[in-house]
């Protein structure tokens, strides 16, 4: 369309109008009929104009402002107008239009579409008319330019108002009921496009032609590190804009997905569920100042180790006072960076991009967590500079066991106590093996976290694990887990028992027992390959990878048969049960007990009966450690409780988790967690309905509402006996059962006000399906491992004289912990 200086080539423009209504294609030739009157451009229509002298001033007005523009824009011009009542048809029409002489090329201009005349779908989520569009674009000869952009493509719609709304490859807009409008907004149309491939030709010449250099770099060097593909995981601004598009290129050649969310704070949730469950490296970009917006997950992730990179743009270092930088005069992310131990390295000279980017790729083969990168938008937008392969990566140290630490522990295993239980951390699929092989062989119990559930499970392969005891945590311990560590309300004897902790810092959340009572009343073996994190009160440390010491303990197992017979009464004494009363009560709205009760009837069905496994997801909450406590797992799950357990973060991870495992994904969520971050929805249906991704099974989230902080709520009435405060008061709105369907997604909202074992059945096999489940929950402090005190509750199994003793003793503790 370039016009310059000298004597201009006339342009060879193409407008389609598609749509059956005689009325669209007539006021559409009117429009481009004003625009050529009087003028060297020529008009090739098919479509009559017609007479509009009564239209009102503002055509006027817009046709007079756009022929000022276009006379000295673009005065010579041939504009064939092709009128076609549907897209194939007018692909045809345009293949004539341009002719077969490649000399002489054209640009199809603007596609003005007539949506239902047209036979096209109106509906933002339906993915048919860009998939016309493209087969409109591959019909075109080679001669015939066209980019599809909210500027050449505009749909014109007079449905019913549509459900969504997104930004799009083109532009919709409601169908004008007058004609004037229409003529007016087509002329708008014409009129940009045609500044825009002026201003567009301008700016290509001066602008770079090359991706980013960062993008490249950071791409090969997690290639040749992941050995899970590493995940995309973005939040747009105009400063890192260009680097995503390069990664998003990137990711989408070579298969890593590109997970988005409502928030930065919600990347990170995503990035750091992935590195638990799949140890998935994640590259996260974000904008300027950003950095802040990770909230604590940034030290969850940093505890986790979670490989990857955080690209957080920076200002230019001359800017004064910039608007949303993190390294000037008034203030330096670094210094939070640092406070938090997190490795960082400040990109603000593409000179020493190479040296920078070497100091970045060793700080992440530290294995110290995610790497954060503080870039300048001039390190962002380099594109000439030479930058090395990825270095090889370096052979680690292993830290493997010794006889010295292993044989206490050996003789242990073979000749000590009955009572031997392992809490397990995050395990291969190799270690899962070994942990099984050596509990059968050896009478041990297994047992998961609070904070890292599923890593043993109560189903292996569809078949219940007889060593597995439940759940040791600081809260939501499981009955069972109680009942073999304890009697009579009261630890057993240190020499009755031992605690293994593999893959463990035996953190405060891993177990309810009071410092003193780890220091003295228990036998501790710690398996850990990092010296720092063996605890003080460990009796027996053992500093080695857990698969090297699990393969040791393998060899060495020789455990007698009458001791190994001990072990397993000992295991087969702790009764699986619910052990309160109102698990069994169907009052409404329920309890707790009662609901994960029902629902885990219906899921030991699913698995025994059906095959079925599921990833579960654990927001923080009453809610969340119940879930943990009373389900039957079938492998590893993620907790919010990991780490600083931030309320929200395990909602905010659904969507990565749910869109790149296979399987079934169930989530538990309270409503104080929920109303603390964004609605994940409408992230969840973009990115499965135009970015590629898919649900594989079925997604069930379950939002546990009681109106309050529950957990607040226990503490207050169990250490002062003080009722509901407005402190912990949660207002949720209860939305209204339906069912719609976005793309190939089937969204259900449904309000649980009991457990049908049969619907709930049914709902959990759907596949491509979100269940959004409100489920209306009463408050208690009845069981679910709340603290030590609730085994003392009136509604357990067995009441130990203790309780009785309290009960006489008002305001009394009794020495539980």
């Amino acid at each position: 369309m370039d016009n310059s200086s000298g004597s201009p080539r006339p342009s060879r423009l193409l407008i389609a109008a598609v749509g059956k209504r005689p009325a669209f294609q007539r006021t559409v030739a009117t429009a481009f009929g004003d625009l050529v009157e009087g003028s060297q451009r020529i008009l090739t229509t098919s479509a009559l104009p017609y007479r509009h002298d009564d239209w009102p001033e503002p055509y006027r007005y817009t046709h007079g402002r756009a022929r000022r523009f276009l006379d000295r824009a673009l005065p010579h011009a041939t504009i064939t107008l092709c009128s076609a009542e549907t897209l194939t048809e007018a692909a045809t029409q345009l293949r004539a239009a341009a002719g077969p002489d490649g000399t002489n090329p054209a640009t199809l201009a603007l596609v003005l579409v007539d949506a239902v005349a047209a036979g096209v779908s109106d509906e933002p989520l339906d993915t048919s008319l860009t998939d016309e569009l493209d087969a409109l674009r591959a019909a075109l000869p080679p001669h015939v330019g066209f980019e599809t952009s909210p500027y050449t493509v505009h749909v014109y719609d007079d449905g019913p108002a549509p459900r969504a709304r997104i930004a799009q490859p083109h532009n919709r807009r409601r169908l004008p009921g007058d004609d004037w409008v229409l003529a007016a907004d087509v002329i708008c149309a014409f009129t940009d496009v045609v500044q825009l491939q002026h201003t567009a030709g301008a700016l290509r010449a001066s602008a770079r032609t090359a991706p980013p250099a960062l993008a490249g770099a950071l791409a090969d060097f997690l290639d040749s590190r992941a050995t899970t593909p590493w995940g995309l995981h973005y939040y747009t601004g105009s400063v890192v804009s260009g680097l995503i598009a390069e990664l998003e290129d990137r990711a989408a050649r070579s298969g890593n997905p590109v997970l988005r969310g409502p928030s930065e704070h919600s990347l990170a949730c995503g990035a750091l569920a992935r590195w638990q469950l799949d140890a998935a490296p994640a590259l996260i970009v974000v904008t300027s100042g950003m950095v802040d917006e990770f909230r604590g997950t940034l030290a969850n992730l940093r505890d986790a180790r979670a490989r990857g990179f955080i690209v957080c743009a920076d200002s230019r270092a001359d800017t004064w006072y910039p608007f949303q930088g993190t390294v000037h005069a008034a203030e330096d992310s670094r210094e939070l960076l640092r406070a938090r131990r997190i490795p960082h390295v400040h990109l603000d000279d593409p000179r020493r991009l190479a040296a920078d980017l070497a100091t970045a790729f060793a700080a992440y083969d530290e294995d110290r967590g995610p790497v954060v990168l503080l870039a300048t938008p001039d390190v962002l937008e380099a594109s000439r500079v030479e930058l090395p392969p990825p270095p090889p990566p370096p052979r680690a140290p292993r830290a493997t066991v010794t006889e010295d630490a292993l044989a206490p522990v050996v003789d242990l295993l073979n000749h000590g106590p009955e009572r031997i239980l392992w809490q397990l951390g995050a395990l291969s699929a190799g270690e899962r093996a070994l942990v099984h092989e050596i509990a059968a062989d050896g009478g041990i119990g297994l047992a998961d976290s609070l904070t890292r559930p599923g890593t043993v499970a109560r189903y292996r392969d569809g078949a219940v694990v007889p060593e597995y005891l439940g759940t040791l945590g600081l809260y939501g311990y499981s009955d069972r887990v109680h009942a073999f560590l304890h009697r009579d309300g009261r630890l057993r004897p240190r020499d009755e028992q031992c605690l293994f902790f593999v893959k463990s810092r035996i953190t405060e959340a891993a177990t309810p027992f009071s410092p003193r009572a780890l220091q003295r009343s228990l036998r501790i073996v710690q398996v850990s390959d990092e010296a720092a994190h063996l605890a003080p009160f460990t009796d027996h440390p053992v500093r080695a990878e857990a698969a090297h010491f699990l393969r040791a303990v393998r060899d060495r197992l020789a455990v007698p048969a009458e001791l190994l017979a001990a072990r397993r009464r000992a295991l087969a004494e702790a009764a699986d049960s619910a052990s309160d009363v109102v698990h069994g009560l169907p009052v409404q709205p329920m309890s707790l007990n009662y609901f994960y009760h029902r629902l885990g009837e219906v899921l030991d069905g699913l698995i025994t009966a059906d095959g079925y496994t599921y990833t579960g997801v654990y927001d923080v909450g009453r809610g969340g450690l119940s879930a943990v406590r009373n389900l039957p797992r079938t492998g590893p799950g993620f907790s919010g409780w990991y780490g600083r357990a931030l309320m929200g973060d395990a909602l905010q991870a659904v969507p990565a988790i749910a869109l790149t495992r296979p399987g079934n994904t169930l989530a538990f969520i309270g409503d104080g967690a929920a109303a603390l971050v964004p609605d994940i929805l409408p992230g969840l249906i973009q990115q499965i309905c135009f970015h590629g991704h898919r649900l594989d099974g079925n997604l069930s989230v379950f939002q546990l509402v009681d109106g309050g902080h529950s957990m607040i709520r226990t503490y207050r009435e169990g250490r002062s006996a003080a009722g509901a405060g407005r402190q912990t008061q949660v207002l949720h709105l209860l939305p209204e059962d339906g069912e719609e369907t976005f793309g190939p997604l089937t969204v259900a909202r449904r309000r649980l006000d009991d457990v049908d074992p049969g619907t709930l059945r049914a709902d959990l096999l759907r596949r491509s399906t979100l269940n959004l489940y409100s489920v209306p929950v009463t408050h208690n402090n009845e069981g679910d491992g709340l603290s030590l005190l609730s085994q003392l509750g009136w509604q357990r199994d067995t009441l130990p004289e203790l309780t009785f003793a309290m009960a006489r003793t008002p305001g009394g503790t009794g020495g539980a912990r």
